[in-house]
């Protein structure tokens, strides 16, 4: 699983990405040359770099559990960022579960 990195890919990613939204959660993928994931979690609603690197760990979890094996199992090679976009700070349980609806959306589309 490589790192979404480089501000010209990242900026291409939002600008021509498909967007899925299930609240809290936002998913932006763009295909490119190379199977890359990136996470982010908004500093406006979380001040403490402590409260967005948890959340951000908890995000590479369900990277790793639900949608890595979606765009494995494509044919095609994808740039992927999650997006945390609540205000509040979630529980494992909130997250597992739009993480699973959001893997639903996300094999309709592909």
């Amino acid at each position: 699983m490589n790192k979404l990195k480089g501000k010209k890919q990242i900026e291409l990613l939002f600008s021509k990405g498909q967007k899925i939204n299930n609240f809290p959660l936002s998913l932006i993928f763009l295909e490119s040359n190379q199977l890359s994931f990136g996470v982010s979690v908004g500093k406006r609603n979380f001040k403490l770099a402590v409260d967005r690197n948890r959340i951000k760990r908890m995000l590479r979890v369900v990277l790793k559990q639900h949608l890595l094996t979606v765009f494995e199992d494509s044919k095609k090679s994808f740039s992927v960022m999650l997006l945390y976009t609540g205000s509040n700070t979630p529980d494992w349980g909130l997250l597992d579960k739009k993480s699973k609806t959001l893997v639903e959306k996300l094999k309709k589309i592909l």
